[in-house]
């Protein structure tokens, strides 16, 4: 093995899967007997021609639709499969969290499930029970650990898996988000112990269709498609290109619903059809509107007399985004509609979330005295909201109201709601990146304020 192939986690060249299927058995009978003279197989290729590595310590995150070939991957670097052509190079000990409860025997308690897990991981019998009071620990199975794994729930199943297999001490760590089961909390405590892992120099390959994610934990990015690989590069560029044609998709969807919805717009000399317009009326993409409308419709609340449309984050650039430096200068364009004239003071609130809905930060035009007109004419109109970004990385995301609101008399500095006019959830993601740079910071928290250090002794 070369020098540079060592310094190597894993690396595979010219790799590809394909999976042989038949109408019926007989098909397959008819093949065999044919000497291979005529094919029955239908022949899909999940791989094909893949090539990429990743150096240790490395941090690899793999995006993509459904059915992009994205778990074959996973499970060829994982050596569950093996591929029909290509070289696939794995150096030091792999741990892989595929599927639920995967390698478990479902009539053992889960004891000696942790056992067996960590034999075919190739640990020692010492090292084994040294690491069995760690697991059940961070499982938080207690005396389940002892019952069947056929009596667990598939948040437990999860809980077991992951701890058996980050305790293994793996140099290369696979985690499917497929896995994403379970309480918020204890999906928190998993990524606080794979961020340990990192700072230890475990190489990292996770798989999701958030491209919030890989931007956030992961420093190179993967992005399959129909088995091959579309593009490959820092998790930055691949994730923004990613969430980019994600976007673009459902906008077209947004505006082939609207446009067959309203398939004409008139009749013109003979009757004949108009078809509706497929560009944006005075520059407002009224596609992009209707797929916020979709996403916010489930939790949308309020008297409805105006109408909160769109949340746009704007970038240092000017450009629209979806991922910001750590200490950016921020810029939330909230794009609103009035319907009906609206109630004296009225003002417009907008929110920053964690992963789990709760409240990080929040703003209230009230504060600036900026109140939105009372007879808004149906006219499309924006609150602009600037602030240095506090956040430590990570993924978040916007809410954003409209109502009255009046000073609270006794927590001075807060605000309480009067009316409801309208307020969404869920409309807006996005990221903030680590530094592109080694930076001497502490960023475990949410927010990361500027701090100084003192140690001396006391007589």
């Amino acid at each position: 093995m070369t020098d540079s192939n060592r310094a190597l986690a894993l690396k595979l060249e010219h790799v590809s899967k394909v999976y042989r299927t038949y109408s019926t058995p007989q098909h397959r009978l008819f093949e065999l007997l044919s000497g291979g003279r005529r094919q029955y197989a239908r022949e899909t290729r999940a791989l094909d021609d893949v090539t990429f590595s990743l150096e240790r310590g490395g941090r690899l995150g793999i995006v993509g639709e459904n059915g992009s070939g994205k778990s074959t991957l996973l499970k060829v670097l994982a050596g569950v499969l093996v591929p029909n052509q290509g070289l696939v190079q794995v150096n030091g000990r792999v741990s892989a969290l595929l599927e639920l409860g995967a390698g478990f025997n479902p009539e053992l308690p889960g004891r000696e499930n942790i056992r067996q897990f960590g034999m075919l991981h190739g640990m020692q019998r010492d090292e084994i029970e040294a690491a069995l009071p760690e697991i059940i620990q961070f499982s938080e199975l207690r005396e389940a650990v002892d019952h069947p794994v056929k009596t667990y729930s598939s948040g437990m199943a999860v809980r077991l898996g992951f701890a058996c297999a980050v305790y293994v001490k793996p140099d290369i760590l696979i985690v499917d988000e497929a896995l994403s089961v379970g309480d918020s909390y204890f999906q928190n405590k998993c990524m606080h112990k794979i961020k340990s892992l990192l700072d230890d120099g475990t190489s990292f390959i996770y798989v999701t269709h958030a491209a919030d994610s890989i931007r956030s934990l992961c420093n190179q990015g993967v992005w399959m498609e129909k088995g091959r690989t579309r593009m490959i590069g820092s998790s930055t560029e691949v994730g923004a290109a990613y969430q980019s044609e994600v976007f673009k998709r459902i906008v077209r969807s947004g505006r082939a619903e609207s446009l067959e919805a309203a398939n004409v717009v008139g009749a013109g000399e003979g009757g004949a059809a108009q078809p509706a317009p497929s560009v944006p009326v005075m520059g407002i993409d009224l596609a992009r509107h209707q797929a916020f409308e979709e996403r916010v419709a489930p939790v949308r609340t309020g008297s409805g007399e105006a109408r909160i449309v769109d949340i746009a984050l704007v970038g240092e650039d000017g450009a629209e985004t979806d991922s910001l430096a750590l200490d950016a200068r921020c810029l939330v364009r909230v794009f609103y509609r009035a319907n009906a004239e609206l109630p004296p003071d009225c003002a417009l609130t907008l929110g920053v979330t964690d992963s789990t809905g709760r409240q990080l930060l929040h703003f209230n035009s009230t504060v600036s005295r900026v109140f939105l007109p009372q007879s808004g004419g149906h006219m499309l109109r924006v609150v602009e909201f600037r602030f240095d970004n506090p956040l430590s990385p990570g993924e978040y995301g916007f809410i954003a109201g409209i109502g009255t609101f009046g000073a609270n008399p006794r927590n001075h500095g807060q605000y309480v709601t009067g009316q409801i006019v309208d307020y969404v959830a869920g409309g807006a993601r996005f990221s903030v990146r680590f530094p592109d740079h080694p930076a001497n910071l502490d960023l475990w928290g949410v927010v990361h304020p500027r701090f100084t250090a003192a140690e001396y002794a006391l007589d």
